[in-house]
């Protein structure tokens, strides 16, 4: 609705009105609320198990793992590879003649083949240490296989093992 307003001695002129307008507070620039940063809780994971690998040499003793592998680190899948140590005498008398049993090479079979594993100690070894650029877990094993032979026979089992005591390094002795 308009309403007219007299000015003295003027023309009237109409007046609109103006709905009123709040006043208008002053710009106050805000600041953001940040929550702190936490770092998100994560349980702890469990380590792998690491299965104790026991080494024994010829004569039953126990020897030390850092001896024979890189880094002292034993491979997950040693047993799965390499087996468990010969303990057939007719076997361990020959490999005895062929190796002494004071240098502590490991003599292994495979849990479910004829095959004989030899692992020779890295003071011993051609193939592993510093100077061949060797990873962790490395170690120096030779294989004899009497997969077609089906059983070990011994004259060949002596041949084989002279052929690897040609990897051996006894500079070290």
């Amino acid at each position: 609705m308009t309403t007219k307003k007299v000015i003295k001695n003027k023309v009237v002129a109409p007046v609109v009105p103006v709905a009123p307008v709040a006043p208008v507070a002053p710009v106050v620039p805000v600041t953001p609320v940040v929550p702190p940063v936490v770092p998100p809780v994560v349980p702890p994971v469990a380590k792998a198990e690491e299965k104790t690998v026991v080494l024994f040499n010829t004569l039953g003793k126990i020897v030390k793992k850092d001896d024979y592998f890189f880094g002292g680190v034993v491979l997950s899948s040693f047993e799965k590879t390499c087996g468990k140590p010969v303990e057939r005498e007719d076997l361990l008398e020959v490999f005895n003649k062929v190796f002494k049993p004071e240098d502590n090479i490991l003599f292994y079979r495979q849990l479910d083949k004829e095959v004989y594993i030899i692992i020779v100690p890295i003071k011993y070894s051609e193939q592993v240490g510093e100077e061949n650029n060797s990873i962790t877990g490395d170690f120096q094993k030779h294989a004899l296989s009497f997969l077609s032979e089906g059983q070990v026979n011994l004259k060949s089992l002596r041949e084989k093992l002279e052929r690897i005591k040609t990897f051996v390094r006894y500079t070290d002795r």
